[in-house]
């Protein structure tokens, strides 16, 4: 296993005070964070070999710059979207300085002087032209642990699949319907081989996390 340069956990928290980055942003990394923390666990305890560290990191940073990418930051009950003054300029400021890039381009932005290798890894977790079975351990992880949390709710993978598809359905249908289906049936199993190592179930997750 590659051994990745990474920051304190102290600094990454930092940023997210640093950069204003609203409150259900935060909440849902830090769900995140939870659920793939959980998991790198148990595969290690499991006999697998994962950098704990990494996707700790990995997942809390994982949609730091989410707000900048969004079309708008508005007042939303769903998303739980409820933004400062303060944060809305932020992301305005953001915005212009990273005109048209993707929220994890920026993100490897801001630690890639220092921390190359885990500013690599952020951008491969957030590519979404890499199916997810093609990523390293670490990144599969962060990634499926994304895929289960809506806002900060852990829910069934199929739940989010539908919720995505019918959120980004103009994105989707023009790169091509087969195209996600193929992605899907990587995400479901990625899933698959995740918890066939462990001895609970998918559906496990938010009784145990609860």
């Amino acid at each position: 296993m590659d051994i990745i340069k990474l920051p304190s956990r102290e600094y990454c928290e930092q940023l997210f005070i640093q950069y204003k980055v609203p409150h259900n942003i935060k909440i849902h990394c830090y769900k995140v964070n939870q659920i793939a923390v959980f998991l790198a666990k148990k595969l290690s305890e499991a006999g697998q070999d994962i950098d704990i560290d990494l996707v700790d990191r990995l997942s809390l940073l994982h949609d730091l710059m989410k707000a900048v990418a969004l079309k708008r930051l508005d007042k939303n009950p769903v998303f739980k979207s409820d933004p400062t003054d303060e944060e809305i300029v932020m992301r305005k400021q953001l915005k212009q300085k990273y005109l048209n890039k993707h929220e994890t381009q920026i993100t490897s932005s801001l630690v890639r002087k220092d921390y190359p290798a885990f500013a690599d890894s952020i951008e491969q977790e957030g590519n979404s032209a890499i199916f997810t079975s093609k990523k390293r351990l670490e990144e599969q992880i962060v990634h499926y642990a994304d895929w289960r949390v809506f806002v900060d709710d852990i829910i069934p993978l199929q739940q989010r699949i539908d919720d995505l598809f019918k959120r980004y359905n103009e994105k989707i249908m023009a790169r091509g319907l087969e195209i996600w289906k193929k992605r899907v049936a990587d995400e479901l199993a990625v899933e698959k081989q995740i918890f066939n190592k462990l001895a609970i179930k998918p559906e496990d997750l938010k009784r145990i996390l609860k």
